[in-house]
């Protein structure tokens, strides 16, 4: 492992330590896979993914409970916004990560992972206030200071685009072209509108929401998140979102002894997305602090803003292989990157494992 791999790896456990102290156990202990109940085994999946709607939506009005008892399953569950470092501790079975990160993660830690299904777009948008007329990265001088959550994860995607589009700008914490400052996603926006600690930087839509409602901040790119993005630089023509922030990712040796079960994991969660197609503005009235927005002008806003082309919920959580050749051709980008990038991959890695589990018909 090279040194800076090793550095990378002890932040992230540093971090990690604080998460599980935080998230706790939910009296599983985080060891057994199954629990013994009615007289019969129960499977257990211990599931780290960042707070979301849907789920609370689906918990709420008994779907989960159905399933569970339907399924003889069992979800115990740990939100966190960071599920790359929880998972890096062996703590979890399931999480939902970014396509960017999987690679990361076997790399750095040596931890054989399964990719089975698709749940959300990469939406965290490069930002900044109206009067930088930033439009690109490129507009930023160099050395100037950018807000980021993570120096995985968005700041991956972000990497690939500075070096991609923008003839080998290097964008990365802890070296590069500018000073990445990281700081959790709800408190960023405050820190470059409010505080001037930064001229621009990634952020997802819901934490800016209030922030663009006042016109305080707008989006670089034309508008455009990742998932748009994307497509246009990679010349992909796909009517799909491609470049997700979080997939269904498991161990492999969970994956493989318990396939049924992960075949029903995704029919919950394709329930999840219909769900979501057909009740969004109640669900996001319902739980408006998953969007960060309180008010009703806030909320109208985030509803508007989801309601067309910027929704970065899928229409589908099963892959093809078509989607997942154009999703994986994100990674040979991640190999021309600067090899201190945290986001960085060796040429001639061994590519993460994708399953396409079919739909039912």
């Amino acid at each position: 492992m090279r040194p800076r791999s090793k550095r990378a790896l002890v932040a992230l456990l540093t971090v990690l330590a604080v998460v599980v102290a935080a998230c706790g156990s939910d009296g599983e202990g985080g060891e057994a896979s199954t629990t013994t109940g009615g007289g019969e085994d129960r499977t257990v999946i211990r599931f780290a993914f960042a707070p979301d709607p849907v789920w609370d939506y689906m918990n709420d009005n008994g779907y989960l409970v159905d399933w569970e008892q339907e399924n003889n399953i069992r979800i115990v569950t740990s939100t966190t916004w960071d599920e790359f470092t929880f998972f890096a501790g062996g703590h979890g079975d399931v999480v939902s990560m970014g396509t960017l990160e999987i690679p990361v993660l076997e790399q750095e830690t040596g931890i054989q992972t399964v990719t089975f299904g698709k749940y959300n777009a990469l939406r965290d948008s490069m930002m900044t206030t109206p009067d930088t007329g930033y439009e690109t990265i490129a507009d930023i001088p160099p050395g100037s200071t950018l807000c980021v959550a993570s120096p995985v994860s968005a700041t991956g995607f972000w990497a690939v685009a500075a070096n991609e589009l923008h003839d080998g700008i290097d964008f990365r914490v802890g070296g590069g072209d500018f000073e990445l400052v990281v700081n959790d996603h709800f408190v960023n926006p405050q820190n470059m509108v409010d505080n001037g600690d930064c001229v621009a930087g990634i952020f997802i839509p819901e934490a800016a929401t209030p922030y663009m409602v006042t016109d305080d901040m707008v989006i670089m790119y034309e508008g455009q998140s990742p998932f748009q993005l994307y497509n246009t630089f990679s010349g992909f023509e796909s009517e799909e979102a491609h470049i997700m922030s979080n997939l269904f990712t498991a161990t492999e040796e969970f994956y493989d002894a318990h396939p049924e079960e992960m075949a029903a994991f995704l029919e919950l969660w394709q329930q999840g997305i219909e769900l979501w197609e057909e009740n969004q503005a109640e669900i996001i009235s319902t739980y408006p602090q998953h969007f960060a927005v309180e008010s009703e002008e806030d909320i109208a806003f985030i509803t508007e803003y989801m309601a067309g082309e910027n929704d970065w919920f899928v229409d589908s959580v099963y892959f093809t292989d078509e989607w997942v050749e154009a999703e994986q051709a994100i990674w040979d980008f991640q190999t021309e990157l600067n090899p201190e990038n945290a986001n960085y991959v060796e040429a001639g890695f061994d590519a993460p494992r994708f399953e396409v589990i079919p739909a039912p018909e």
